[in-house]
């Protein structure tokens, strides 16, 4: 069963049959499911005469993930990759690439495709992404790129999105491109679909992961930050009932280092109950540091900025539990703007630093980035609560702990 938006694709495939045809937009949104089941299609017209087609993604576990799964279950077979990383669909080899990196296209040299499958391309390297297209030179050769939008310039948006409706000459439609938004998949309950819409943060985040469309980003980071709903006294903290304590470290000297303190309670809401911050100390400082909230609240986890890995290496020399954290912008900062925005990440009033950056931690709206500026315990808090959410380590659960302030 198809959605509106997915057979209005389908059929421009079939009736069309545009040179490169892309869906992009909001997630869930059903893009994915379509362009598996296109791409099928585009293979089965060549069936069994022994042809390459490439199947690409940022990494082999993300093509996994996202489209050999999916198709498995279109063709109701295993798809198991050959020592050269293909799979035989149709009678024909499909090779599957990672093409996240700048020397990826190089993987795709000496290649005559008749056909591709570009999954998430914005998480692609441009270069892998044109390499590729120019590889599918067999008559008949099709592109078919799927992805959530991101930055306006970015090169998937500005080379082919926006020449959709691109003719050749002889009037063949070369690019065709359809924008998906969330409330285009039908399927979905319309429970879900509510909670998408009240917990993804606002701004940049609903307009691309609800409406689909490439915005760029700008103002501030944190705008659902509320200062009466989201600042708590100590007072308040001490009659909660804590399970969990993290800490994030983002290394400093120049700018400031951070030490941040975070503590979820019984219903999951997340804590920042200690604040630690300051400019010029050394490491040995931060160790001193580390083992104060050591001797508070047990052997927590210390997720910390892989920057300086002498001072992770330091830490774990003496008995702190240090671990390199995930460091993923947009997504840890998604993470978190989704905790302000369901209500479920609150401030100790003391945190001066952290209050203070809140106000004008802001975004580059030419780069799609953070401005790295008012982000010392900000992105401490970031590593701390995004590298717990991905699961980076092994977190011990203190069982009706209490903060001792």
């Amino acid at each position: 069963m198809m959605t509106t938006k997915q057979n209005e694709v389908y059929r421009c495939f079939l009736e069309e049959n545009p040179r490169i045809l892309i869906a992009s937009g909001a997630k869930r949104a059903g893009k994915t499911f379509i362009m598996d089941y296109i791409f099928l299609h585009h293979i089965s017209r060549f069936r069994d005469q022994g042809l390459s087609f490439i199947l690409a993604g940022a990494t082999q576990a993300a093509v996994r993930r996202n489209v050999l799964d999916d198709l498995e279950l279109i063709l109701g077979k295993d798809l198991t990759l050959d020592k050269s990383n293909a799979v035989e669909i149709f009678g024909n080899k499909v090779y599957v690439f990672d093409g996240s990196k700048s020397d990826s296209w190089k993987k795709a040299r000496g290649f005559t495709a008749a056909g591709a499958f570009l999954n998430e391309a914005t998480a692609l390297h441009d270069t892998f992404v044109k390499e590729v297209i120019s590889r599918c030179s067999y008559e008949g050769a099709r592109v078919f790129i799927d992805t959530n939008p991101e930055n306006p310039m970015h090169p998937i948006k500005r080379d082919y999105i926006d020449q959709s409706d691109q003719r050749l000459s002889n009037g063949q439609l070369n690019i065709k491109a359809f924008n998906f938004t969330l409330f285009d998949n039908t399927l979905l309950d319309p429970e879900y679909i509510e909670s998408m819409i009240e917990s993804t943060p606002s701004g940049m985040f609903t307009d691309r992961d609800i409406y689909g469309r490439w915005v760029s980003a700008e103002g501030i980071v944190y705008r659902d930050f509320n200062t009466i709903r989201h600042i708590k006294t100590k007072e308040e903290i001490r009659k909660l009932n804590f399970i969990k304590y993290i800490a994030g470290v983002d290394w400093g000297y120049e700018h400031k280092g951070a030490i941040m303190v975070l503590a979820q309670d019984d219903t999951e809401r997340w804590y920042v109950i200690e604040e630690h911050a300051d400019q010029y100390q050394e490491i040995d400082y931060w160790v001193g540091i580390a083992k104060i909230i050591q001797e508070r609240y047990g052997n927590i986890p210390f997720y910390c900025d892989s920057a300086r890995p002498e001072h992770v290496d330091r830490f774990k020399r003496e008995k702190i539990r240090a671990m390199n954290a995930d460091k993923s912008v947009l997504s840890g900062i998604e993470q978190v703007a989704r905790l302000f925005k369901t209500d479920s990440l609150f401030i100790v009033d003391d945190a001066t630093e952290t209050l203070d950056e809140l106000q004008y931690y802001a975004w580059n709206g030419n780069t799609g980035e953070p401005i790295k500026m008012h982000d010392d315990a900000l992105d401490a808090i970031r590593y701390a609560i995004y590298s717990d959410y991905t699961g980076k380590g092994q977190v011990r659960t203190i069982d009706k702990r209490r903060l001792g302030v």
